[in-house]
């Protein structure tokens, strides 16, 4: 009888460690960053285009040139290729190609904010192929 009233308490104590080993952990999935065509192009009118226009410094150090013509606007980072853009919203803009992501906020006082994401290529860690990941390049 003591041997089974020991081996209760010992089997209760067992799942009592573990169940506490079980609750220290807590499993918190990172966002996956994507890069997606919008369902329909924004029209933005010439003038709204060019407000957007010139040169940003990322805060990673690189520098974001958006540039182009009355018609089509280009995004790129620090001489890395350039990607035709499409507007999103008002002041999001993605690359037909899907390389490219660009949001800029504006603050009523003048600073400027927003969100670069960009493709990059990226070896698979199951399969050791090459692929892309999106990444943030900068953030404000």
């Amino acid at each position: 009888m003591k041997t089974q009233w020991l081996l209760g308490t010992l089997l209760c104590a067992t799942l009592c460690v573990q169940a506490q080993e079980n609750n220290d952990r807590v499993m918190i999935p990172a966002p996956r960053l994507s890069i997606d065509l919008p369902a329909r192009h924004y029209f933005m009118e010439r003038t709204q285009m060019k407000e957007f226009r010139g040169e940003y410094t990322l805060s990673n150090g690189q520098t974001l040139t958006l540039s182009g013509n009355d018609y089509a606007m280009y995004a790129e980072v620090s001489g890395q290729g350039k990607h035709k853009l499409v507007a999103a919203n008002r002041n999001t803009f993605v690359a037909l190609d899907r390389k490219i992501k660009v949001q800029i906020d504006r603050s009523p006082d003048g600073d400027i904010g927003g969100e670069v994401l960009m493709a990059v290529p990226a070896r698979m860690a199951d399969s050791g192929e090459m692929g892309e990941t999106v990444v943030r390049l900068a953030t404000r």
